[in-house]
């Protein structure tokens, strides 16, 4: 009687774990209230390499670097809009200032330097409003001081790897 209730318990473990894989229970699936990791990709310019993301949803694009404690120096993050236009972009949440680097087929249009976070509490219909002086397909922030630290200027190619 005890070697068949061994023998039983042994088969029901066999049957629950086959029950298991052939529902897909094994499968790897991400778990979608854990927060994903930002795919990066990379663009250089002239010979300097930048660690981006792409914020080409209009989701991405409104949060922005916004929330963030700080940003890596050789990192930033690529605005990507359908068509050419003067884009309205605002320091709402940040906590660092930025270099605006406007882009317009894969060439710097226009540049803003070291744009400084608006002070806490400022509500945002006082926020400042930073546009291009002409119109652009992209728009690469990176970290206040980094157009002066590695010599980018207007007519400088980009390339996306």
């Amino acid at each position: 009687m005890k070697k068949f209730i061994i023998q039983f318990i042994l088969l029901v473990i066999v049957i629950a774990v086959g029950m298991f894989y052939y529902l897909g229970g094994a499968s790897i699936v991400p778990i979608p209230f854990l927060p994903q990791a930002p795919k990066t990709h990379q663009v250089k310019i002239n010979d300097t390499v930048i660690n981006i993301e792409i914020a080409d949803t209009q989701s991405k694009r409104s949060k922005g670097l916004g929330g963030r404690a700080s940003l890596a120096s050789s990192s930033g993050m690529l605005f990507v809009f359908e068509k050419p236009d003067k884009y309205p972009f605002w320091m709402k949440g940040l906590n660092f200032p930025l270099d605006f680097i406007w882009i317009k087929s894969s060439e710097v249009a226009d540049i803003l330097e070291n744009i400084q976070p608006p002070a806490p509490g400022v509500p945002d219909s006082s926020l400042q409003i930073y546009t291009s002086n002409t119109e652009v397909d992209k728009v690469l922030e990176v970290a206040g001081g980094f157009v002066k630290a590695h010599g980018i200027k207007v007519g400088d190619k980009i390339e996306l790897k």
